[in-house]
């Protein structure tokens, strides 16, 4: 099984279905990224940007290191790391891109390429990443994947972490009330009643409705319906199927009874600390908070479980990549690359999922020893290399689905929580703006 979940995790994986500062300035050098070219062959000294979208202490020492990793290797390259607020990301990148004030190297949510890619915002990687030597080690079926998120189907996205969704529990609550691991979505919805406890201030669920609550609602209500496309032949969307009104009403109802009240505004840093400061048993979120429920909670008192099977006996999966890019605007393009590339091999990916807990995209990482003692990557694995699974690819290649999913659905959500909307209302809003989008799109390539 660990095989075989290897190698579905690879073609699984890529069927994906995420204080402004200016670059440097000075000469270029002639590289393109191979082996032979990993210490810097001029003197001149150059600097580039680096910018990370969802800084941390779970991730920033880890890019820091890399830096300097790569800086020891190429002296005459220097890189500033600039963290951006995950909260304001999105909006720093557009202020940037308006004023031409782009970082030169950046890591992006995959759902932001096609809008950066219409703004000729974005930097072409198929003439570096042709000449690299490690290019076969990146799966074909990945980059198939990052071709397929911009309609000129061109490479402008290098993704060197992959993640799922996943239900974090406390396994000595579970354990100590008698329940089993919501493996079932009938021991989802048990095990979160069963485990409130309101007055001793212990929830069942931490719900995320601030920002990015739509993206985790997307793989929670998609893994419940067992729907395992998006939108239909005919373009309608699938999200009006009636079993995902059916979970949302579920899922809803917990707000309040079995969740805290501050759930309505709490992004993915407020829902998390509900789990690691025993106030919560269980969140849905992705490998990417592994590390610091290590931390703060320790190896024997929590596991996770990918979202269960549908009652149609499909368990559906949204795999997400996060990635890099370069910008056009950059003046140091050859070093952005060889940047970019020296992130994307297999040592800096096997250092950085280890140390963030999720899964590499490059082959010979996928064989170190962190991946196959890793017991929710394993998981993963395994879940990918299953018949009954599925990935549901999400429509990132829509120029509008981010402004969408942001600026309307996610404030939509929240007044869905509050009782200010109703689930249908909610439903028939998300489906209506998104097969608009879509026709838009189709009409536009049609021309």
């Amino acid at each position: 099984m660990y095989k075989k979940g290897l190698k579905m995790l690879i073609l699984m994986g890529s069927a994906l279905s995420l204080t402004l500062s200016g670059c440097g300035s000075g000469g270029e050098v002639s590289n393109t990224g191979t082996k032979s070219d990993q210490t810097a062959k001029s003197t001149e000294n150059v600097k580039l940007t680096f910018w990370d979208e969802n800084p941390g202490p779970n991730r920033t020492p880890f890019y820091e290191e890399l830096i300097k990793r790569f800086q020891a290797k190429n002296p005459n390259i220097q890189v500033e790391y600039v963290g951006i607020p995950a909260s304001g990301a999105k909006q720093k990148y557009d202020v940037s891109i308006a004023a031409n004030d782009t970082p030169d190297v950046a890591g992006i949510n995959m759902v932001w390429l096609s809008d950066f890619v219409a703004k000729g915002a974005v930097q072409e990687l198929d003439p570096y990443f042709k000449d690299w030597s490690d290019k076969d080690k990146i799966a074909s079926n990945i980059l198939e994947f990052d071709r397929g998120l911009t309609a000129s189907k061109k490479l402008y996205y290098l993704p060197h972490t992959m993640f799922l969704d996943i239900l974090w529990y406390r396994t000595d609550w579970v354990k100590e009330a008698g329940l089993k691991a919501p493996t079932t979505w009938d021991d989802f919805f048990t095990d979160v009643d069963k485990l409130t406890d309101i007055k001793n201030n212990r929830y069942g669920f931490s719900i995320r409705g601030g920002s990015g609550s739509i993206n985790q609602l997307t793989s929670m209500i998609y893994a419940y319906s067992g729907i395992t496309e998006y939108f239909t032949p005919d373009g309608k969307a699938t999200v009006r199927d009636p079993k995902i009104t059916e979970f949302l009403n579920k899922y809803v109802a917990l707000y309040k009874k079995n969740t805290p009240v501050s759930d309505v505004t709490n992004s993915n840093k407020e829902m998390n600390a509900t789990f690691d400061t025993g106030t919560t048993a269980i969140i849905q979120h992705n490998f990417g908070s592994y590390n610091d429920h290590v931390t703060n909670l320790g190896n024997s008192k929590f596991a996770g479980v990918i979202p269960p099977k549908a009652a149609n006996g499909k368990r559906v999966v949204v795999p997400v990549a996060n990635g890099l890019v370069m910008f056009k605007n950059s003046k140091h393009p050859q070093e952005a690359w060889k940047f970019l590339s020296f992130l994307m091999n297999a040592e800096s990916q096997t250092y950085w999922n280890e140390n963030i807990g999720q899964m590499p995209t490059n082959t010979d990482s996928l064989k170190s020893d962190y991946v196959k003692n890793t017991q929710h990557i394993q998981q993963a694995a395994e879940v990918l290399a299953d018949k009954d699974t599925a990935s549901l690819s999400l429509p990132t290649h829509l120029p509008d689905y981010t402004k969408i999913t942001t600026q309307q659905l996610e404030p939509d959500f929240q007044k869905v929580l509050t009782g200010k909307m109703t689930v249908d209302e909610f439903v028939k809003g998300w489906a209506t703006s998104m097969e608009k989008a879509k026709a838009d799109y189709d009409a536009a390539m049609k021309k």
